[in-house]
């Protein structure tokens, strides 16, 4: 049965359009979408939903409806996350959606948010051979980290996998509008914004040693679209690749004096992204320091493809 899942998140509004194989345990992509409305702008400030924010919502849901409605797809499940968690107005925000599009939707919990992120960036990343796998997903609003808590053998292990799971405020576009308005950053705002990061991390209270890191979202992505030196954003080159620490600093340290203009000029990717990298690798690279990892694997996957086998696990025994 094909199904539509979209992640609503401070920076985009993500659609996955799949079907399950029962055969390979894996999803078929039908149609992967992104736009990038940036609809958590201010929320960390004003804790309020902008009016103009709302209705780009409403534009790109209606959007993604006649996507759906076009591939036949049988079901809709929509998600939010970090800004609408923030916001005050979220009642008025979720009813104007439902009046305008007629999508419900699914406000997540930090927990619940990391937990399917895991869930939907590693089911395609495990090796059979029974591993313990770590993911950071850093979003706009917030940042997801979660660990099994044992070896993880196969793909139906992950029903009803145990993780150890914690969100953080630290969101790129939050980093940005707290520290990193200007650009290029100056020096002592990189600084505060490190120190800032660093006593968030420092509530983990979970360990992560010993386990195999995946990454997920724009900056990670974003990431591995440099190193490959694309013009735009190619899934089926980035998913998987290896990236080490050592290549995130030196891409830290070229990009930071760069005019803003130049980070645009990179390629189609950066549309939407460039003002906020620098902020997702300054958490990306505080993270990896304190938790002593040398190298991530990308994931272009996530909290939609997590959503997604969530509702398929309903139907596997």
């Amino acid at each position: 049965m094909k199904r539509t899942v979209i992640d609503i998140g401070t920076n985009t509004i993500l659609m996955l359009i799949g079907e399950f194989d029962k055969n390979t345990n894996s999803i078929n992509t039908i149609l992967d979408a992104q736009r990038v409305p940036r609809i958590g702008r201010g929320v960390d400030k004003n804790r309020n939903i902008l009016p103009e924010s709302i209705t780009k919502a409403i534009e790109i849901l209606n959007e993604y409806k006649i996507f759906s409605e076009k591939y036949l797809s049988k079901e809709i499940f929509a998600t939010s996350t970090s800004f609408i968690r923030d916001s005050n107005n979220r009642d008025e925000f979720i009813q104007q959606i439902k009046i305008n599009t007629g999508i419900k939707i699914e406000v997540l919990s930090g927990k619940d948010e990391a937990e399917l992120t895991y869930i939907g960036g590693v089911y395609d990343k495990l090796s059979g051979n029974g591993e313990n796998l770590t993911t950071i997903d850093i979003g706009g609003g917030s940042t997801e980290i979660s660990t099994s808590t044992g070896l993880i053998n196969n793909f139906k292990e992950l029903k009803n996998i145990n993780l150890n799971s914690k969100s953080f405020n630290i969101g790129s576009v939050r980093i940005k509008e707290k520290f990193l308005n200007q650009h290029p950053p100056a020096f002592d705002d990189i600084i505060t914004a490190e120190t800032f990061i660093n006593e968030n991390l420092d509530q983990i209270n979970f360990d992560t040693q010993n386990t195999k890191l995946i990454g997920l979202a724009g900056t990670i992505t974003s990431l591995g679209t440099i190193i490959l030196n694309l013009d735009k954003f190619e899934a089926e080159k980035v998913d998987g690749l290896k990236i080490t620490i050592d290549q995130i600093d030196n891409i830290l340290q070229k990009l930071t004096p760069m005019p803003i203009e130049e980070l645009y000029g990179m390629g189609d990717f950066m549309t939407g992204r460039a003002d906020i990298l620098i902020p997702g690798i300054l958490i990306l690279k505080c993270f990896m320091q304190k938790s002593g990892f040398e190298s991530l694997t990308v994931s272009t996957k996530g909290l939609r493809y997590g959503v997604f086998l969530r509702e398929e696990f309903k139907n596997i025994t």
